[in-house]
Formats: structure tokens, C-alpha cells, sequence
């Protein structure tokens, strides 16, 4: 949330500000660019300054053109739209990451057999065990899980068997 937050200020600051603000300068809750800390009040805060983001943002846009070339980050001009669509996708991709974790926390996650790949990252071994799966079921899908998978994974492999 923070990352997501923190690239959301920046990118409003040089879509809008005549003076834009960097990573190293935006108002990181409490001054905290390079760690966390893992307190309910920080997370709280976080989520308000990451509401603060989203808020500037739906302000600003309201009467801008947006066709109109607006800097970025990296030097430049992109359309406004365009800039828009960056920042949405880019909301969308990690809240994507947070429910995907939240799910295999909470044991909601892909059931046994549903594993998939995402960026070339498996799935596998984050898999929860169904409730209406017997025991046996669920030994003899994990020794077929890991047999097939020590089949394509040689010693280089990320993911244990």
C-alpha cells in the first residue's frame, strides 16, 4: 500500500505541481521512505495518506484537459489520460498482490489443483487443502504434486519440492 501510494503522489506531483516532488521528497507518513513499521496506527496512517493520493487525484482531474501533455517522473510529457491510466493500472496490479496474499493468510486461497502461474511465478505450495477433501485425497494429491513438479524443476528451481 504504501509503494502504491507513494508512486501515486509522485505522479500526481508532476502531472500537477509547478514545483514537482520526487520518491526521495513526497510526505511519507512519518517520514518512513525506506521501511515500516508494523503498527495498526502506521497501517492507518498509510491508508489515510494513500485516500489523501486518490482524493488529490479526483480533485484535480475534474476540469483538466485530458489530452493536455503533462510531465512525468522519468522526464517528458504523456497525455493526462494517459498518465491516468498508468496510476489506475498500477492501483489495480498490487491490490491484486495484497488480496493474494490476504487470501493464502486467511487460508482462502487456491484450493489443491488449482495452482496457476503468474509471472512466472507458481502458485504452488500456497495452495489450501479443501474441507470436503478426505486425508487420503489430499496425501495422494500432494505426493502427485510434488512428484510432477521435481519432474520439471531442475536443481536451479525457486520452489522447493
Amino acid at each position: 500500500m504504501k509503494h502504491v501510494a507513494g508512486w501515486s503522489a509522485v505522479y500526481h506531483s508532476y502531472a500537477f505541481d509547478d514545483e514537482p516532488e520526487h520518491w526521495d521528497q513526497t510526505d511519507w507518513p512519518r517520514g518512513l521512505r525506506d521501511r515500516i513499521e508494523p503498527t495498526a496506527d502506521y497501517v492507518d496512517e498509510v491508508l489515510a495518506w494513500f485516500q489523501q493520493t486518490y482524493e488529490r487525484w479526483l480533485t484535480s482531474i475534474q476540469e483538466a484537459d485530458l489530452g493536455a501533455a503533462r510531465a512525468v517522473h522519468w522526464g517528458g510529457t504523456e497525455p493526462l489520460r494517459r498518465i491516468i491510466v498508468m496510476v489506475a493500472a498500477h492501483w489495480l496490479y498490487h491490490s491484486g498482490e495484497i488480496n493474494a496474499i490476504l487470501a493464502i493468510q486467511r487460508r482462502e486461497a487456491w484450493e489443491y489443483g488449482e495452482e496457476v502461474e503468474e509471472n512466472h511465478i507458481s502458485t504452488r505450495g500456497h495452495g489450501v487443502r479443501p474441507d470436503w477433501m478426505t486425508d487420503e485425497e489430499a496425501e495422494a494429491f500432494e505426493r502427485s504434486h510434488n512428484s510432477s513438479h521435481r519432474g520439471r524443476c531442475s536443481s536451479a528451481c525457486d520452489t522447493p519440492p
